[in-house]
């Protein structure tokens, strides 16, 4: 009877290490789920249709809640590069895990002229913008 019973004691002990490891592990790969940059790419024209370079980009979100003064969370500003582009990075306005989009304002501005557009955010992929400046 006594060996019995050191066998069974061995194989719970033996079954609940293997359920240990088995959920710390699964814990691990649940826990490394990496964020995917959130980016936004303004491409800037002219009236003709030629990129323009060194253009001045702000992108902006206005608060929908006015009554309690909320400060405005996206304000950046940036160059457009040789090819018209400015890259903006937005990866600090979102977290993991969080559902939904911002819509932000893009203002382009170049020797006097500006171009501005309306441009709707989705987390976790490239989103794209083409302003025109007249």
């Amino acid at each position: 009877m006594q060996i019995y019973k050191k066998k069974t004691r061995n194989y719970s002990v033996r079954l609940f290490k293997f359920t240990l490891i088995l959920f710390a592990f699964s814990y691990g790969l649940v826990g490394c789920y990496k964020k995917k940059d959130t980016i936004l790419k303004v491409f800037v024209f002219d009236n003709v249709g030629s990129i323009v370079k060194g253009a001045n980009v702000d992108v902006f979100a206005e608060p929908t809640d006015t009554t309690n003064q909320n400060p405005i969370s996206l304000n950046s500003s940036t160059l457009t590069d040789e090819n018209g582009t400015a890259v903006f990075n937005l990866n600090a306005n979102y977290e993991s895990g969080q559902t939904g989009v911002a819509i932000v304002k893009v203002k382009a501005t170049f020797n006097n002229k500006i171009g501005e557009s309306v441009v709707q955010i989705v987390e976790e992929i490239d989103n794209e913008c083409n302003i025109q400046i007249e």
